[in-house]
This record gives C-alpha cells, structure tokens and sequence, in this order.
C-alpha cells in the first residue's frame, strides 16, 4: 500500500497528453488499491480528455476488441504480475472463528475442534459477581459444584489446555471477555472491569497454564450495541494475537492448494463428507499437482489441526473424511443430550 502516492506524484509532474485507451493494457485502480479515500484535492485531479467526432466513432469498435482479445485468463495473469511486483503490500490474513455453545449438552464435544493452533475467547457475563451463583445452570457431569462464573472459568481454561498439545510454549492463548456491560449504569463501568478482572487474575494466580492467558486486555463489551468502542478493541487484540501466533504464516506446499479448493468447493455445493478413496481421486484428477501417498496424508492432518475438516487416522475412522466440519456438531447433538431433572 506505499507506491501509489508515489505513482500518482510522477504523473502529476508530467504533462499528460489525451489519448485513447490501449486496448492491450490494464490499469490497477489506485482508488482500488488503496486502503482508504484519495488524498488528492479534487482541483488536482486531471479532467476527461476531449475527443474528437472521429475518435468518439472508433470508441465501440475499440470496447469490442478489448472484450475480445482480453479473455479471464489473461486479466488474471496480468492481476497476478502486478500483484507480485511487490507495489502493493498489504498484511491480510484469513480467520475461522468456531462459537463453541456453552450449554451442557455440548460439553463432550468440544474437544473434537479444540487445538493448539487456535486463539480462544472465554466469554463470560460481566453484570454478575464471579463468585455469584448462575440461576438454572447445571454444572458438570458428575460433580456437585455450585455453578458460578469462576467455575466456568476454570472449567474451560482446564479443558482448553487438557485437549490442546503443548507444541509451542504458552500456545494457544486465552482471552477473557466480559459481557453485558449494558446492564451496568455507565458511572460503574470502571469499577466493575477493574473488580472483574481483578477476580480473574487470582483466580488463575497458581494456576500452571497461567502463561496460557492474556491478563493484560480487560475487555468488556456491550454486545447490542455495534458502536461500542470496546469491540474495536476486542478486535485489535484478536489481530495482533492472531499475527503473534508462532503458526501465523506457516508456509505450505503450493501442490495442497488444487486439493484444497475442489474439496471448498465440493462444501459450496452442499457436500458434508467423503470416503477416503473419493479424496485420493480427487487428488489424482488434479491438473496442476498431484500429492503423494504421505503427501495427503500429511494434508488431511494439517487441515484436521485448522479445523476445516475432520480426519480420525484410526482403524475405524481413516476411511472417511468430514469436509464440513459442521456436520460433527449436528451428529453429536442427535444423540448427546442433557437430563434435566426437576425437584
């Protein structure tokens, strides 16, 4: 994003001529490519060029020939050389963000998408004490807890770091995000961040994942309110987390990447699962690459641990892929359910 002022600067020292457009040539728009509005004064921007009768006649014919001889794929090549001349840089990464449901029925699903390459939020309700007692929560399988925001808590800060393999020390790493600031008047919003995340912190003081957490945001949002600036700041904190993650940027084979859309777009069509041998054809149709046997072995891993599909490479499962990883969540919840008992 830094050359197209400069571009804009040395046409602006030369004296341009009105001329027709090149019917071989493509030009990058710089209101395009920029991350934000023009700079320049519109005093400043050159006006349209005069035409001529006989030039004006020859427009069509040269809008003809341009659609004609500028087929999708030379558009992409050209695309494609201006975007690795290096010109225009810009950080952009792409997320997938998984809403674990905090019901009891879910708990014993979770662990199937938990992984150490992940960012996690622990949400959790601001307008109540942490020590204060949930209302109409069943508390864990087993266990006769008194259900209140700290044992949540702890709960998922244990679960996340019991099904997550330590790979990189301190990884992944927990925010906590307090809501419902809402239902708290706006003169006591400091005070209650400050006694929230006050709690937090000695909560988890011997905790052994405790370089596992991030203490230093103290977010709480107001959630119905799109323009609060607090979710600003939660989404600063996710980017810069984000980019800290030692598995941000991790280089991959060029060769996964034809594999990796036919199965895209196979979900784009509605398909949730495949059979192993239905992968390995895939990948042996592949016009640009085909991957070894230990390749897409390796490729399904991968794709498993970012949480795109699901594979289970054991005797029973190995022979069945879970494109849409949605699909889990649906099976599961069809036969795990909560008993509820009234008293």
């Amino acid at each position: 994003m830094t050359s197209v002022e400069d571009d804009e600067r040395k046409e602006e020292k030369t004296p341009k001529k009105p001329h027709l457009p090149d019917p071989h040539l493509v030009r990058s728009n710089s209101k395009v490519m920029t991350a934000g509005p023009s700079q320049q004064p519109l005093a400043a921007k050159p006006s349209s060029p005069q035409i001529s009768d006989s030039e004006s006649k020859r427009i069509p014919e040269l809008k003809t020939h341009m659609k004609s001889k500028m087929t999708k794929e030379e558009i992409r090549k050209r695309m494609e050389k201006v975007l690795k001349s290096g010109n225009y840089k810009m950080k952009v990464g792409r997320l997938i963000f998984w809403d674990f449901g905090g019901q009891y029925v879910y708990y014993t699903t979770h662990q199937t998408f938990m992984t150490f390459r992940a960012l996690f939020l622990v949400v959790f309700d601001g307008s109540k004490g942490l020590h204060e007692v949930v209302p109409d929560v069943l508390c864990f399988p087993g266990q006769h807890m008194t259900p209140t925001p700290a044992v949540f808590l702890q709960h998922w800060v244990n679960s996340i770091l019991t099904y997550c393999k330590v790979v990189y020390v301190g990884i992944p790493k927990i925010l906590f995000v307090a809501t419902h600031k809402d239902k708290i008047p706006v003169e006591d919003v400091e005070s209650r961040r400050e006694k929230l995340y006050n709690g937090v912190d000695e909560l988890f003081k011997d905790h052994e994942g405790r370089s596992h957490l991030v203490l230093t945001q103290r977010i709480f949002v107001n959630a119905r309110d799109n323009t609060d600036t607090e979710i600003e700041v939660l989404k600063k904190a996710i980017t810069e987390l984000t980019f800290d993650h030692p598995c941000w940027g991790e280089k991959m084979p060029n060769a996964c990447v034809p594999l990796e859309l036919e199965i895209a777009e196979l979900v784009a069509e509605g398909k949730q699962i495949l059979s192993l041998e239905d992968v390995e054809e895939l990948n042996a149709i592949s016009k640009v690459s085909v991957l070894s046997p230990e390749q897409l072995k390796d490729f399904l891993h991968f794709h498993h641990s970012l949480g795109k599909l699901v594979y289970f490479d054991t005797p029973q499962l190995k022979d069945f892929v879970i494109i849409n990883p949605l699909l889990m969540v649906e099976v599961m919840r069809s036969f795990v359910t909560g008993i509820y008992v009234n008293t």
